[in-house]
């Protein structure tokens, strides 16, 4: 009888073992960041991910696009990447039904973020999210209400009737001169004939960059979901 006992929680042990594991993913950043072709330079990034459990900081070398990673069976992976570490991030999901290859891509980057920071917060609505019904729920990630929807996730009450937020037109007079570049490929760059000039964008809420490449200026403009928008000029960061 002693005997069976042991072998029953063997069983049982291995049974639980079994019952969560983990799977290799392979993550790509498909195309070089606008500032790479920009500058002929290649970035290094900062990878931050929500593994199914936890969150995961690794360092990602310049010129390395291609990376494996563990995560958790079941659950909902998330995955950010930041080009030298605070730049504007590329996103990626993986859930269960996937194929293991993630393509990374910038218009995902503000969306992965808002999801890391709420797996930072409670993990387990993170981990059953399914980003197959939200993608096919909307035109655009970043068009989401993001304090509409994270209260969805945290009240399970999300039933992928997303509350969207319209864009809004922000006009600003105080841009140098010279062409700016954007971040990303889907946002379009602009160019200021004199400084002084008054330059129009409409915009979701968000964070949204541009680089001016001959004075080596970053431009910052913030969108709150009020509608309130401000924008900063700084010195680009280390490469």
């Amino acid at each position: 009888m002693k005997i069976f006992l042991l072998l029953l929680i063997g069983i049982i042990f291995l049974s639980s073992c079994s019952f969560e594991h983990w799977i290799d993913v392979h993550l790509l950043i498909p195309e070089p960041h606008p500032y790479e072709v920009a500058f002929s330079e290649t970035l290094w990034f900062s990878l931050s991910y929500f593994d199914g459990e936890k969150i995961v900081d690794k360092h990602i070398p310049k010129g390395k696009r291609t990376l494996n990673v563990r995560v958790k069976a079941g659950s909902l992976a998330v995955f950010s990447f930041r080009p030298l570490g605070e730049l504007g991030a590329l996103g990626g999901f993986f859930e269960p039904g996937d194929d293991h290859f993630v393509t990374i891509l910038p218009e995902y980057g503000s969306f992965a973020e808002m999801l890391l920071r709420a797996a930072e917060y409670r993990s387990e609505p993170v981990s059953r999210l399914s980003m197959k019904k939200v993608l096919s729920s909307v035109p655009d990630l970043q068009a989401v209400d993001e304090s509409s929807f994270l209260l969805d996730i945290f009240n399970g009450t999300l039933g992928y009737g997303i509350s969207l937020n319209e864009k809004t037109a922000v006009h600003f007079d105080s841009i140098p001169r010279g062409e700016w570049i954007s971040e990303r490929y889907d946002i379009p760059s602009f160019s200021v004939a004199f400084s002084g000039d008054v330059v129009s964008f409409m915009l979701y809420p968000g964070v949204y960059r541009y680089v001016q490449k001959e004075m080596e200026l970053l431009l910052t403009i913030i969108l709150d979901e009020k509608g309130d928008a401000s924008m900063m000029i700084s010195r680009l960061p280390l490469w």
